[in-house]
């Protein structure tokens, strides 16, 4: 049985807490799969060398949404959940902070509120993003739940992704973990000769950058606010089609994505038994405003 710490997320002791060890964000970057960090940014982190940097957008959004994303999931599902700590029962170094946990510890939740078109389609198909898949695997693993469920949270419902532990991925994920870890505690790093290249004293990557950091902050902030207005006119949005001030916003409804992973055998069966629910699709156009 994994081990409860007693810890309230994002506090200066949970920060300490996870600096101690690896948690469920940090699996991603350790297997290759994330372009937002690499293998050696995080262990530069983790032996003091560097800052973990500030929460962009979408992870602030993710915080002000999880409360009220956790209680649509626990409405929709009928699971009760708790946030905890976990401390995986062999491994003190490999660690998970669980959005929410059954309280028969069969089933975990981790809650994504995300920004990205994307990442949202994604989960109206059915899965989840490539990136996303040594996270939900490292957490079945410290926890030993049965299934996670992935909830995709959209400001007033949610879509609902269920994984499975993959056993021989978790195999692959705890040694090459294990690996990471060993370097972090004997504070090394294999060098190679072009894995890195250092440009900061270059003035036109300097000035590259800089700008590339002002202009992706910007697109953030302004796909958080679209984000919220988007909300907002669905929200008002009452009708089929609702419209004003150069803006519609058209309502429909579309079949469900085929469960083709619950098929037996695809060849001269009739999928509709197996046919998703109908998913509502919302659409929001620019118009002239002779067109209303």
């Amino acid at each position: 049985m994994p081990r409860i710490e007693r810890l309230h997320q994002n506090t200066p002791e949970w920060h300490r807490w996870r600096m101690q060890g690896i948690g469920a964000s940090d699996a991603p970057v350790i297997m290759g799969e994330t372009p937002f960090k690499t293998p050696r940014t995080l262990w530069s982190i983790k032996t003091g060398r560097m800052q973990e940097g500030s929460a962009g957008p979408a992870a602030r959004r993710g915080r002000e949404l999880e409360r009220f994303a956790r209680h649509a999931y626990e409405r929709q599902t009928g699971i009760q959940v708790e946030p905890l700590c976990l401390v995986h029962e062999e491994f003190e170094w490999m660690r998970a902070s669980l959005d929410g946990l059954s309280f028969d510890g069969s089933t975990l939740v981790e809650i994504k509120c995300p920004l990205s078109l994307r990442d949202r389609a994604s989960a109206q198909e059915g899965r989840i993003p490539s990136h996303y898949h040594a996270q939900l695997q490292h957490q079945l693993e410290v926890s030993g739940a049965e299934q996670a469920h992935y909830w995709s949270f959209h400001g007033t419902d949610g879509i609902l992704v269920e994984i499975r532990p993959d056993k021989e991925y978790a195999k692959r994920l705890v040694e090459a973990e294990a690996a990471f870890w060993r370097l972090v505690k004997e504070n090394r790093w294999p060098e190679s000769a072009n894995e890195e290249l250092d440009l900061s004293a270059d003035p036109k990557w300097r000035h590259a950058a800089l700008r590339y950091r002002e202009v992706r902050l910007r697109l953030e902030n302004a796909a958080s606010e679209e984000h919220k207005l988007r909300a907002t006119l669905e929200c008002m949005a009452t009708a089929r089609r609702t419209y004003g001030c150069g803006v519609e916003v058209l309502k429909s409804s579309r079949k469900g994505a085929v469960d083709y992973a619950a098929v037996p055998e695809l060849r001269g069966v009739n999928l509709e038994p197996y046919r998703k629910p109908p998913v509502a699709v919302v659409k929001i156009n620019f118009i002239e405003p002779n067109q209303q």
